[in-house]
């Protein structure tokens, strides 16, 4: 039977460093919100209810609308947001100013632009501010619990 030859300790350090600095560093929760934003917008921009949902909210959010009751978990969230399109939504940007997380939770605060074009109606433009609390959920990484936004716009 041949011997296998015993590695030197400095060859051992040096493969655990080498190993180290390739495998990627997780992205910060900031970086990882941001991204979900990104997302958020694309699946929204594409008039893709299921694809947002998928993508931003966890299996028990809630979403909560202005003038509106409690949207409660996915499948409700989802109808809400393919109202919103049936109605006429057509486009919507979100510029998140501040995130900020402590272990498995976060939130992220910020504005949004929400372009509407109701059918037969004239086209219409909202702007407003939301705050999402979001929780690390494992292997899928953070996932909105939480939604609230509302408008600038003053009551009429």
């Amino acid at each position: 039977m041949a011997k296998k030859k015993a590695r030197k300790p400095a060859q051992k350090a040096t493969k655990k460093a080498a190993a180290k600095r390739a495998a990627p560093k997780p992205p910060s929760a900031a970086d990882a919100i941001r991204q979900l934003d990104a997302e958020f917008m694309t699946a929204a921009n594409a008039k893709d209810a299921s694809a947002v949902v998928k993508a931003f909210y966890a299996a028990d959010a809630v979403l909560m609308p202005p003038n509106h009751a409690i949207v409660d978990g996915r499948g409700q969230i989802q109808n809400f947001l393919q109202g919103l399109i049936s109605a006429g939504f057509s486009g919507i940007k979100l510029e998140t100013t501040t995130v900020a997380s402590d272990g498995d939770l976060a939130y992220g605060r910020g504005r949004y632009t929400l372009s509407m074009s109701p059918p037969g109606g004239a086209a219409v433009q909202d702007e407003g501010k939301y705050i999402v609390v979001y929780r690390r959920q494992g292997k899928t990484g953070w996932r909105a619990i939480a939604d609230i936004f509302n408008s600038d716009q003053s009551a009429q």
